[in-house]
């Protein structure tokens, strides 16, 4: 994914929290993070594209590539996602659902999410503990660039092309980075961008802008857009706390995203496409899921899943918080 897609990805995280049923338990941290994140939103540009500006570890930490594996290979057992996952939906009905895969020992984006959840606690534990001053302590600022890093990294492993060992090039032609073409061409076509501060221009409700008058460029309105659609399925849909059964960390709840989002790529580009019926606008091919099908997928699960675990590790810190105030 790209610049403003990331950024776009994470405000419509914390939208999606603040709009959520959730129990009264949950609802206090939910508002602590709202109320947070918007004290650092100008940083979520910047911050979420770190990984891909300055850490640049793409060749191993933002993909965790799959490929099927002969009948009967030894491989592990496909996880489970949250019931109302579009991307567990779609994967449970692929033909390579369950069937063995290999996966390329150096890529590790599962890992590298459990590493930054953990590092967001943590540096959260040391602001409270040390004193106000104190050279050990990191600013919330910094805390704020670790919480959106780690959402660069959440949204990394929704993008089918993240999971599937097949190339995306096509000769010269980059099918997977015409999918994320699109996804920024609508990002950077409905919303206000100010590009010289590299922050979003905001609504009086605090979330990025839609354009009141939309460049010449972007030829369907806001209300045919993909990122409208994601945000109906976001509004029909229950906001679900859990990693799915059998999940019980940041990494598990990752590595099957990523087990899925493996799926949903075959699912749009099935096994034996031919590279020269795929349509290059679109892009799609004959036969294949539809792009849009396939990008509101994609996008809301991704915001759902960057909500989820926001919440969750916010929910282990203030817990621990209070243990220690109260301890």
């Amino acid at each position: 994914m790209k610049k403003y897609t990331h950024a776009w990805i994470a405000f419509k995280a914390i939208k999606r929290l603040q709009n959520a049923q959730l129990t009264d338990d949950n609802r206090k941290f939910a508002d602590y993070l709202i109320e947070w994140f918007h004290s650092h939103k100008d940083g979520v540009i910047r911050g979420a594209w770190y990984p891909d500006e300055i850490i640049k570890d793409n060749g191993s930490s933002h993909i965790m590539k799959y490929a099927p594996a002969p009948v009967g290979s030894p491989s592990p057992k496909f996880r489970t996602l949250p019931s109302k996952s579009l991307l567990y939906q779609n994967g449970k009905d692929s033909p390579l659902h369950n069937q063995p895969y290999t996966i390329d020992a150096k890529h590790n984006l599962p890992e590298r999410c459990e590493a930054l959840s953990h590092a967001v606690i943590d540096n959260l534990r040391i602001i409270e503990r040390e004193e106000k001053g104190s050279p050990l302590a990191p600013t919330a600022n910094h805390a704020a660039l670790v919480l959106f890093m780690l959402s660069h990294y959440i949204a990394d492993a929704h993008m089918p092309m993240h999971c599937d060992d097949r190339p995306g090039e096509l000769g010269t032609w980059d099918m997977h980075a015409a999918v994320e073409d699109i996804w920024e061409y609508e990002v950077v076509g409905y919303y206000e961008v100010d590009r010289v501060h590299q922050r979003f221009l905001y609504s009086p409700s605090g979330y990025p802008r839609l354009r009141d008058v939309l460049p010449a460029s972007i030829n369907t309105p806001y209300a045919g857009s993909i990122l409208k659609a994601v945000d109906d399925e976001l509004s029909a849909r229950e906001f679900q706390i859990t990693y799915g059964q059998g999940n019980d960390n940041v990494r598990e709840y990752m590595q099957a995203v990523s087990q899925y989002s493996y799926l949903l790529s075959y699912s749009f580009l099935p096994a034996g496409y031919d590279p020269a019926l795929v349509d290059r606008v679109t892009p799609q091919v004959p036969g294949g899921l539809p792009n849009r099908d396939m990008s509101i997928i994609s996008l809301a699960d991704a915001v759902d899943a960057v909500a989820r675990v926001w919440l969750r590790d916010l929910r282990r810190y203030m817990k621990w918080e209070k243990e220690i105030v109260e301890g």
